[in-house]
């Protein structure tokens, strides 16, 4: 192969492996030898040599949330031209499921492991890291020595979406989130309230909702809000699905979305613009956050020293009909 393409075996290698610069017209040319020789890579054989499994384990807690599946594929757009595959864990966001997918990723021999946290605690990354597996979480605030975080700017963006409703007038403004206390969730609670805080408004603890981070929970926190005896004017959710759920609600108890209930997001999954009417939210950025994910992974597998290090994706405001 490697005469076919006038290289060495050494600028092939770097050209499969993605771990050295190679130039475009270089990589072409191995390219267009591998597909005429019909070359397929041995991993197992390569992975007996690098002492690598060539796999990075990814652990989210709902492969039916767009939000994941988009990070998921973000994280493969780096690692795939690296030569890595992925193994994915759901784990629903329980923290039993969460211990139970790092021992099954230890056992497996990743090579290295991302984490989408919800109830994982520091001792729970313990075994990944005396293992020697280079760690990302996925969310949540650097607290930990050995683990490194890629995060949206949940507290900020939060914020950001509270002060939008209140520009448009809103005054009295629920939030539905998740049943997690902590975590990305907690952030985007204590953004919200943050904002109101810094605009006059104190906020009133039973504006708070807990439920499932799914359509349902959603419908079933608006809806508890609406029961209030002075319902919002306006509901913040944690994630797009919610908000979507919040919709049914909204539709099923004959209020006009936004003149009745103004309704806002939080994620920009495709469904959000499908919608009617469309829904405002935050753009959460799941493929950038994948990417950025990988890129640190591949940079401590390469030998990348240093302490951890913390990394943050901005979310922005997308202005649709809801809100």
């Amino acid at each position: 192969m490697a005469r076919l393409a006038g290289v060495s075996a050494t600028t092939v290698s770097h050209a499969l492996n993605g771990r050295r610069p190679v130039a475009e017209d270089t990589r072409r040319r191995v390219l267009e030898a591998i597909e005429q020789l019909g070359y397929r890579p041995n991993a197992l054989a390569r992975g007996l040599r690098t002492s690598r499994s060539q796999t990075i384990g990814l652990a989210i807690p709902d492969i039916t949330n767009p939000f994941y599946p988009a990070l998921a594929r973000g994280m493969q757009d780096v690692l795939g031209a690296a030569g890595y595959e992925q193994i994915i864990s759901n784990t629903d966001g329980d923290r039993r499921r969460e211990r139970a997918a790092i021992e099954r990723m230890i056992a497996r021999q990743v090579d290295g492991l991302a984490f989408a946290v919800f109830h994982t605690h520091a001792e729970d990354l313990a075994p990944a890291i005396e293992a020697g597996i280079p760690v990302v979480r996925l969310g949540g605030r650097l607290a930990q020595h050995g683990v490194d975080v890629v995060r949206s700017d949940d507290e900020g963006a939060a914020g950001e979406a509270a002060r939008h409703l209140l520009e448009w007038g809103y005054r009295r403004i629920g939030f539905v989130s998740g049943p997690a206390a902590e975590g990305p969730a907690a952030e985007r609670v204590a953004g919200y309230r943050a904002a109101l805080a810094a605009a006059g408004t104190p906020p009133d603890p039973s504006l708070v909702v807990h439920t499932d981070f799914d359509r349902a929970g959603g419908a079933r926190g608006a809806a508890a809000l609406l029961d209030l005896p002075d319902p919002p004017d306006a509901v913040l959710c944690a994630n797009d699905v919610m908000a979507i759920g919040a919709l049914d609600t909204a539709r099923a108890r004959g209020l006009r979305v936004p003149q009745d209930l103004a309704v806002m997001g939080f994620d920009d999954i495709e469904a959000a613009a499908m919608v009617v009417p469309g829904l405002t939210t935050m753009a959460n950025p799941a493929r950038e956050i994948g990417r950025a994910c990988a890129r640190r992974l591949l940079d401590r597998l390469s030998g990348g020293a240093g302490p951890s290090a913390e990394v943050v994706i901005p979310a922005r405001l997308v202005r649709r009909g809801s809100a």
